[in-house]
């Protein structure tokens, strides 16, 4: 998709080369092209268009780079910006808001981005465009538990990919979110095809890191099986060679919690509280704490409290998987403390949260 900035045409074409190097997510090609641009700053300053499309290109840029260093603040130049009303860069900021919003766990603010955006793209050409589009609306819908959502979307984007040239990379991570799709719906046998799928095109086609997530999300879809011990076995390579990714570290220091071996599984706890503070992270900011508490035999009271610190958040956020979850970790305490009163209420919030699980994905 080129957009066109007038009286600012070679650095404007230098800055849609940019964006297609990062959406192709050639990061060496993107690198050379952010440096390159970044030498005529100064004449980027002097258009304020041009300087909000640069800003809204270098979060992406960030993005691609590394997604699991993505923070609250990452969009705050951005927001400085007067957003137009209707055209390509108001797609791009209502796109990559989205994007930003979802990284850092703000899921009813990401949709509302998602919908306006999805509104301008009635009106961009470029088919590629669209399906990078549906292939980032599938990875909102998979983080907020509608992996039939998340299927169908990232079907349309895989589509496309295919009738495309140079696109493997991208048909590989579409083979990886359906992987995590049929996770979700506890379809194992066919998400370990789709990771396999994956996995070899990363191999022919990305580098060691696009390697690592594929193999990451092997070990979550044996960790959903309760298979913690093979679950460790990909997710520790992961979390040696990938020591920032808190997603990883959260999903095995809950196996190794599974296993009873509480000391490994409370470093990697606290490196994931560590990491996620730094980027103010509120989902994993609660999670991690509350995994903490589970895994440190506290009080079933020190734990009600790290739960109930999180239950606005997460009911906020429609995230009611987690309040099912942790409703019924402290229905199942609670009871076996004979303290059947607290049992019930919370066996009840964790019958009110399935309610919520079984609605959210009717409603669509």
């Amino acid at each position: 998709m080129n957009i066109q900035l007038k009286g600012t045409e070679q650095l404007t074409e230098l800055l849609n080369e940019w964006y297609l190097q990062i959406r192709s997510r050639h990061r060496e090609g993107a690198q050379r092209l952010k440096e390159e641009i970044e030498t005529q700053i100064n004449n980027l300053k002097e258009n304020q268009n041009l300087l909000f499309y640069y800003s809204l290109l270098d979060f992406r840029h960030n993005y691609l780079i590394n997604n699991l260093n993505i923070s609250k603040k990452s969009f705050e130049k951005i927001e400085q910006f007067e957003t137009p009303p209707e055209d390509f860069l108001a797609y791009y900021y209502h796109f990559f808001k989205a994007i930003h919003s979802k990284s850092v766990g703000s899921y009813t603010l990401a949709e509302t981005h998602y919908a306006e955006a999805e509104k301008l793209l009635i009106h961009i050409p470029d088919e590629l465009e669209k399906a990078e589009f549906y292939y980032n609306l599938a990875i909102f819908h998979y983080h907020i538990y509608q992996s039939l959502l998340a299927t169908k979307y990232v079907t349309i984007a895989k589509d496309i990919f295919l009738k495309n040239t140079d696109c493997e990379i991208k048909i590989a991570y579409c083979d990886n979110l359906l992987g995590l799709a049929c996770t979700h719906l506890k379809e194992y046998k066919l998400a370990e095809e789709y990771f396999i799928s994956a996995i070899e095109l990363f191999r022919n086609f990305g580098d060691e890191r696009d390697i690592l997530i594929g193999r990451q999300n092997i070990g979550l879809m044996y960790a959903e099986q309760k298979q913690s011990s093979l679950a460790i076995r990909y997710l520790s390579e992961v979390n040696e060679k990938m020591p920032e990714n808190y997603k990883a570290l959260f999903v095995e220091a809950k196996q190794r919690m599974n296993l009873n071996d509480a000391e490994t599984a409370l470093e990697l706890i606290k490196d994931g509280l560590r990491i996620s503070n730094s980027l103010e992270l509120t989902e994993y900011k609660y999670r991690f704490r509350i995994i903490r508490e589970l895994c440190s035999n506290n009080s079933i009271e020190d734990l009600e409290k790290e739960i109930l610190a999180g239950m606005d958040y997460f009911k906020g956020e429609n995230l009611w998987e987690y309040v099912q979850e942790y409703s019924e970790i402290l229905a199942v305490k609670f009871h076996a403390e004979a303290n059947f009163e607290k049992a019930s209420t919370y066996f009840f919030l964790s019958y009110e949260a399935k309610e919520q699980v079984f609605e959210k994905e009717a409603l669509k």
